[in-house]
């Protein structure tokens, strides 16, 4: 997606001057802008920038049971219940929205003054455009349930009338908006434009709203349309490897390019003696989720599961997702290392310093050995793909009463044989138990997609288990320095109120511009 990335610029200059008569001799503006179909395709394109950052890609796991983060201070007081109204993150995430939601209404309202530009481009451009827009009310109605509902450009008088729409309403908008877009998004794009949203990331996506909001056969039919239309990559920690991006399970990805356009996650990830900083840090109750390589979870007396040797035999997955004591891998020099993380063990032991880790472990997901600097990665990031559909299938068959053993042969069996589990416990259908099956797809969810685009957090929401899951004290590695939690190191407490974190506040930083603007209950 070079021709992407080489336009991946705000174009500011044209919000910005939307109401000036006068064109500003160094930078195009709305009144010589608009003018042909690079016009057009340099301002969409920016846009895609939009969709997420890499930080919120990655810290948005950090609110849930799966991760820690000890630097950043806004995400960390959300995953503790020690925020409010005025917090960074909050805000961030509202005003950051609205800001792409209003690039996209300049760009509609725009498109149709281009001349020089095919009918049938013009209605692709129209398209992603829908997508992305609509994509944006997604996250803010998930976030913060009823919220503004803009589909024009306004000026700032208006914006501060502005009140909140019923997130009904807008749910209703985002289905529509992604039917257009279906429709005209063609199937497949040329590799020189790999990135662009296509017809069946718009479908893989109205699924995944359908799921979120409990219309599960809406959310099965449209996943189905797609199944056998992707493929599995046959390696899952290749998967992540720049090597193989923009491969055959890849239905939309965040795209960068080495030097052109980079993010500095790994800098977050990866120990200090590769020169990293563990700002974000793989919690105990994740590692315990991950079953054995025969599918029996850690707890089943069968499973032959030895504490004392805790990564022995696990689901590969594990080893592919997160870095653990006597871990090894190849350095940025070529050579193989091996990780200790015991406590208080230089450099990356448990808390030996403030850049070690405070959990015991690491993580090996996006680790990208071509990474400038260490840290400044181009390595894509990958918000839909083919295994999330299949699980979004599962999922809404299972909570519909009509998942079969041939469902369970076409998404369970196929992701754990691709993971590389084996045996009757992990791939054979295990009935039609509604609660058992229910367990097994939501903790597949978890271990298949751990650290993604925040799909955790966003699962222990909707299935309302964030009070349970985020009650009492996050762990690291066991240490049996303290007999409490059976010796497992106590990182972080955690609070969750059931009578308001389901949904954020409304940004106190809003309130006091717009007094019309109600806030959510018990904020």
């Amino acid at each position: 997606m070079k021709r992407i990335i080489t336009y991946l610029v705000v174009i500011a200059v044209i919000s910005s001057c939307a109401d000036l008569d006068l064109v500003p001799k160094d930078a195009q503006s709305e009144l010589n802008y608009w003018q042909t179909e690079e016009d057009a395709r340099i301002f969409l394109n920016s846009m895609y920038a939009d969709l997420m950052s890499a930080d919120s890609y990655l810290l948005l796991s950090a609110l849930s049971d799966d991760a820690y983060t000890r630097a950043q201070e806004g995400y960390r007081n959300i995953a503790n219940g020690n925020y409010d109204a005025s917090n960074g993150v909050v805000r961030g995430m509202w005003s950051g929205r609205y800001a792409s939601i209003r690039r996209s209404n300049i760009f509609l309202n725009n498109i149709n003054n281009v001349v020089e530009i095919s009918e049938e481009k013009r209605a692709a451009y129209i398209a992603e455009a829908r997508f992305i827009r609509a994509w944006h009310y997604f996250y803010l109605i998930e976030l913060f349930g009823d919220v503004p509902f803009i589909t024009d450009e306004i000026s700032i008088e208006e914006s501060l009338e502005v009140t909140r729409t019923d997130e009904a309403e807008i749910l209703g908008f985002i289905y529509d908006e992604l039917d257009l877009a279906i429709s005209d998004l063609p199937s497949d794009v040329a590799g020189d434009q790999q990135g662009r949203i296509t017809s069946g990331a718009a479908i893989a996506f109205k699924s995944r709203v359908h799921l979120y909001n409990g219309q599960h056969s809406e959310a099965a039919a449209l996943a189905g349309q797609l199944i056998d239309e992707y493929a599995l990559f046959p390696n899952y920690g290749g998967l992540f490897n720049m090597a193989n991006e923009n491969n055959e399970e890849v239905i939309l990805s965040l795209q960068y390019v080495p030097v052109d356009r980079e993010h500095g996650i790994q800098y977050f990830l990866i120990p200090p003696s590769l020169g990293g900083y563990a700002n974000f840090s793989p919690l105990q109750e994740l590692v315990d989720s991950y079953p054995m390589a025969n599918g029996l979870a850690i707890d089943d007396p069968l499973s032959g599961y030895d504490e004392s040797n805790p990564y022995q035999n696990r689901d590969p997955r594990l080893s592919a997702t997160i870095i653990h004591d006597e871990y090894s891998l190849t350095d940025f020099s070529g050579n193989e290392v091996t990780i200790d993380t015991s406590p208080g063990a230089e450099p990356n032991g448990l808390n030996f310093s403030s850049n070690s880790t405070p959990t015991g472990y690491y993580v090996s997901k996006f680790y990208d050995q071509q990474a400038r600097n260490v840290s400044n990665s181009g390595l894509n990031l990958i918000v839909i793909r083919y295994a999330e559909v299949l699980l979004n299938y599962a999922e809404a068959k299972i909570e519909s009463g009509t998942f079969t053993s041939a469902d369970w042969n076409n998404t369970v069996r196929q992701i754990r044989e691709r993971a590389g589990l084996s045996g009757a416990a992990a791939l054979n259908y295990p009935g039609n138990d509604q609660e058992a099956l229910r367990t097994i797809v939501r903790n597949e969810r978890r271990l298949e997609l751990a650290f993604e685009a925040g799909h955790r957090f966003f699962d222990i929401r909707r299935w309302q288990i964030a009070d349970e899951v985020l009650d009492g004290w996050a762990h690291g590695i066991q240490t049996n320095v303290s007999p409490q939690d059976d010796g497992y190191e106590r990182v972080d407490l955690r609070t969750f109120d059931t009578d308001k974190h389901y949904l954020w506040p409304i940004p106190q930083s809003e309130r006091d511009i717009n007094d019309k603007l109600s806030q959510n209950p018990n904020w």
